[in-house]
């Protein structure tokens, strides 16, 4: 979904997605980052959020969207010393 806020979807597999702008999910809070806090693994059919390190209280939940279903090439703005400018690279 793309929206006046950009994109909320989460996939689970090829046939299942998570739209975080419906219903009040969560996943609407979490950022892109290419030095992210956490990362997102899907098992039994279920979207978790893991911390990859401690994450202060108040600071925003970041994950890498490299890995995401879509080639987006949006300009990354996470302003990380390792940011590479795109959000999602196209393949080589």
């Amino acid at each position: 979904m793309r929206g006046s806020h950009g994109k909320r979807i989460s996939e689970l597999d090829a046939d299942w997605y998570i739209d975080g702008s419906v219903d009040g999910n969560q996943t609407q809070y979490i950022n892109h980052s290419c030095d992210p806090n956490a990362d997102a693994f899907v098992i039994g059919g279920s979207l978790f959020i893991f911390a990859l390190r401690e994450i202060a209280p108040g600071e925003e939940i970041t994950v890498d969207y490299l890995n995401s279903f879509e080639q987006d090439q949006s300009v990354c703005q996470c302003r990380t010393a390792s940011c590479r400018q795109r959000i999602i690279q196209k393949a080589a």
